[in-house]
């Protein structure tokens, strides 16, 4: 008889033991969510022989209804040989975007050709990226040479105001 208690109050306990693990474990799952989300998702576009119009953009990247906070932008783009680039890797919530300051990468970079630039996400400045961009500022059409390429990737997302957070 003494066993069987025994056995009872060992199984009451286990049983104790992996229901507060099952709760403090969905508990932890439940508070990822209202925060943020670890994913991992990346975008090449490749750009070559395609032609920017004056004063316009091509649209690269959008995580509405979501708002990314940890990723990265790097771009090969023409450059002339002070190694800068009339475009403008412009980002934030649309139709708020702002150019992100973006930092060239010497080592793989031929000035007076082309340049790879690169920022992480969010860039200083900008509070809230769903949206990111290329911009043509100038007042001339602007051709892609060969190997023009961007591409974005975003690590970690969070809810925008559509579901709790900002709004697009």
């Amino acid at each position: 008889m003494q066993s069987k208690e025994l056995m009872a109050m060992g199984v009451v306990a286990i049983a104790g033991l992996l229901a507060g693990i099952t709760v403090m474990n969905t508990n932890q799952a439940s508070s990822q969510e209202t925060t943020s989300t670890v994913t991992r998702d990346t975008v090449t576009v490749l750009l070559d022989h395609k032609v920017i119009p004056a004063k316009d953009f091509i649209h690269l990247y959008d995580t509405t209804p979501y708002i990314a906070m940890n990723g990265h932008v790097a771009a090969k783009l023409p450059c002339d040989a002070n190694a800068e680039t009339p475009l403008k890797i412009v980002m934030g919530v649309a139709p708020d975007v702002k150019p992100a300051e973006m930092e060239l990468v010497e080592g793989l970079s031929s000035p007076g050709n082309m340049c790879i630039y690169h920022v992480d996400l969010p860039p200083e400045g900008i509070d809230a990226v769903t949206d990111v961009a290329i911009l043509n500022p100038t007042d001339k059409a602007i051709r892609f040479p060969r190997t023009s390429t961007v591409t974005v990737s975003v690590n970690e997302i969070m809810p925008g105001e559509e579901m709790g957070g900002m709004e697009h």
